[in-house]
């Protein structure tokens, strides 16, 4: 079986000269809107068939999560020490 011969190399380095062309002179919020209208554009064109690769809702079931704890890092609060006077 014969492959498809795919040069990524070239194909991103002429998308990136094309966009650099294209964005050339524009602010940082033209470039940031341009970037983000391109990934709308490609959120787009995917949607339907990440959709038909999901596994139905009914099939799935997660695991139970560890009970949360209250500390912004996420960890279990540490047990209180013992003072000397208490030992």
């Amino acid at each position: 079986m014969k492959g498809t011969r795919i040069r990524a190399v070239e194909m991103v380095r002429r998308i990136r000269d094309r966009q650099a062309k294209a964005l050339a002179g524009k602010s940082a919020a033209e470039v940031i809107a341009f970037y983000r209208a391109a990934g709308n554009a490609a959120m787009q064109d995917v949607a339907p068939s990440v959709s038909s690769r999901r596994t139905p809702a009914n099939t799935y079931q997660p695991t139970p999560r560890q009970e949360r704890s209250s500390s912004p890092s996420g960890r279990p609060k540490p047990k209180p020490r013992k003072s000397k006077r208490d030992r």
